[in-house]
């Protein structure tokens, strides 16, 4: 268990490093020194009773780097008109009579408005800033925007223009009427916006991402007599409510599939992620569960081996097939406990390391293992010309990033990784699954990732459950999704008990083995389950033991002093022989309304 843990907690430190960097990367909004983005931006509609508009815009920005100037453009329709323009920072009401050239300079606190036929309709403020944010009031009146029908006044008005050159990260907006009047019912275009006004006292609506070049209007219909006068309204009609909403409803029906499954997720995806996620590891648990493996009356510890086979062989019974590559470092002491090499205590004492060479005296007639047969051979071309080879240095020996070597590394670690093939098979597999559930966690939450980007140009929740969920469902070892047969069943048990009594040895109390050849073969599969050194270190290893390990000069009596000497062992080779490192460098337009069309929107700047 308390290796599956430290996976799954690997899992979530590496998912946790994956999120800061996806976090980080999107807050990165310009690489540029100097840019500038409007972060949120309110819009205040007042129908006058004279039928105008009071239209008032906060608009807060992000300043980096040195600016002075920032303008506001948006397209009149249908003869409307503006007029009393005011710019105001906070209490701070800014002077009439500023340039209104793109790009110009005045005096701080200064602005200009203009109109020219055929042209949008231009506010110009000055200012100075500096890496910072700064929010501006824009203030004016619209007359002719507003059609007076005989049962209602229609108010249209874009609240936001398709001219913005970034993404706007909230739109807040309100349509009111003077004297209190509330609004009949509104509406939001276009429809993909996937945002609906609530209708009160006023129309109002939030709408978080508004993608860069889309427009946003709002129409809201009020009772006829929230005016008093047509004075400052366009030429009524005969159009009623009821027509209206007509039109309205036929936008809704517009709206295509794709768009209101885009407006679902996004307005829903840190919810449907989340649910996405637990339905997959919940998925996990219960193959986890129907894989688990069937009771045996084997003790919770074994004291000795319980038989006599080669350590990689052992470490696949107790792990279930499993592999580490410290199964080489283990079969290679096994050989040397068998005669095929000699060790002794390096000659010079400072380098606490122990040297191999090739023995003189191997068994004769003894049957190898094919992955035996591999070590044997690796080794051998190691230990030429019956030199002592100190075992921390043994990969300094192949030659630098050699292809050749490199094959037969990798050639002796499948050949170990292999050693259970004809030891264990499973009564049941379900690592199939596991892909195929991966595969189904993938494609549902690619897509939540995908519709919520295309909505919000966010990705950041969906993106990070995905790699986090998948990054789980494979920290759970494949051996918890198959069951052994119950053969091998018995086999694996006793192997599993005899690997927690290595790693539980130092508080255990029982009588440890009192034999040195028990012992030599203890501590090669201690090596092997990553245990020896806390079977070394407990001190329990009785004395004579380890008198006779010396006396003999084993291998034993020199780990028994250095326990951790075999640290590094094969990632030295792995390193040794690793390739040469390279590098490289929806539904519904703005036509209709009052006034030939919705007026405002546009866009706007600064420098």
């Amino acid at each position: 268990m308390r290796f599956v843990a430290w996976r799954i907690l690997r899992a979530l430190v590496a998912a946790a490093v994956f999120g800061a960097i996806v976090v980080v990367v999107s807050g990165i909004s310009s690489l540029e020194p100097k840019h500038y983005e409007i972060t949120d931006a309110a819009v205040d509609v007042e129908l006058q009773r004279d039928g105008s508009l009071i239209v008032s815009e906060r608009l807060t920005f992000d300043f980096s780097g040195s600016f002075e100037g920032a303008y506001r453009e948006f397209p009149l329709n249908g003869g409307a008109k503006v007029t009393d323009v005011s710019v105001a920072e906070g209490e701070d009401s800014y002077r009439p009579g500023g340039n209104t050239a793109l790009g110009s300079s005045d005096r701080p606190g200064t602005f200009g408005a203009r109109s020219e036929i055929g042209s949008p309709f231009r506010i110009v403020w000055h200012y100075e800033a500096e890496d910072e944010v700064r929010t501006f009031d824009v203030v004016y009146r619209v007359i002719n925007a507003t059609a007076v029908h005989r049962d209602s006044v229609d108010v249209t008005w874009t609240i936001w223009g398709d001219q913005w050159t970034f993404w706007l990260d909230r739109l807040e907006a309100t349509f009111s009427a003077r004297g209190k009047v509330a609004p009949i019912d509104a509406w939001v275009r276009p429809r993909s916006l996937g945002a609906d006004p609530e209708v009160g006292d006023a129309a109002s609506v939030v709408i978080a991402r508004l993608p860069e070049g889309e427009n946003a209007g709002i129409r809201a219909v009020f009772p006829r007599e929230a005016i008093t006068s047509t004075s400052g309204t366009t030429p009524g009609s005969d159009v009623g409510l009821t027509q209206i909403r007509s039109e309205e409803e036929q936008l809704d029906d517009d709206l295509g599939f794709f768009a209101r499954l885009e407006i679902f997720v996004s307005d829903n995806v840190v919810l449907l992620s989340l649910l996405t996620a637990g339905l997959a590891l919940l998925a996990l648990l219960a193959l986890h569960l129907l894989a688990r493996e069937r009771p045996t009356g084997v003790p919770e510890h074994l004291p000795e081996p319980p038989e006599d086979i080669p350590p990689a062989l052992a470490y696949a019974l107790a792990r279930e097939g499993a592999y580490d590559d410290r199964l080489v470092l283990a079969t290679l002491l096994d050989l040397v406990d068998r005669g095929y090499y000699d060790s002794r205590a390096a000659a010079d004492m400072k380098e606490l390391d122990l040297e191999i060479r090739v023995s003189a005296e191997r068994p004769q007639g003894e049957e190898l293992e094919g992955y035996e047969v591999a070590a044997v051979d690796f080794f051998d071309r190691l230990l030429r010309n019956n030199q002592w080879v100190p075992i921390g240095g043994m990969s300094k020996a192949i030659p630098e990033h050699s292809a050749s070597w490199r094959k037969r590394w990798e050639n002796l670690n499948q050949k170990l990784d292999q050693a259970e093939e004809a030891s264990i098979s499973w009564d049941r597999d379900l690592t199939t699954w596991r892909l195929g559930l991966a595969l189904a966690t993938a494609v549902v939450l690619g897509g939540i990732t995908i519709l919520a980007f295309l909505h919000t140009h966010w990705l950041e929740v969906p993106l990070i459950a995905l790699v986090t969920t998948l990054l789980l469902i494979y920290a759970l070892p494949g051996t918890y999704l198959k069951r052994l047969v119950p053969a091998a069943r018995e086999r694996h048990a006793r192997w599993g008990a005899f690997e927690r009594w290595t790693r539980d040895f130092p508080r255990l109390e029982d009588d440890p083995p009192s034999t040195l050849k028990l012992w030599r073969r203890i501590l090669v599969y201690a090596v092997a389950f990553d245990t020896a050194e806390r079977v070394v270190k407990s001190g329990r290893i009785p004395a004579p033991v380890g008198e006779e390990a010396t006396q003999t000069g084993l291998w034993t009596s020199y780990a028994a002093v250095n326990p951790g000497f075999g640290h590094g062992f094969s990632s030295g080779f792995a390193s040794q022989v690793a390739p040469e490192s390279t590098s490289s460098s929806g539904g519904g337009g703005f036509s209709g309304g009052g006034g030939g069309g919705f007026s405002g929107g546009g866009g706007g700047g600064a420098w």
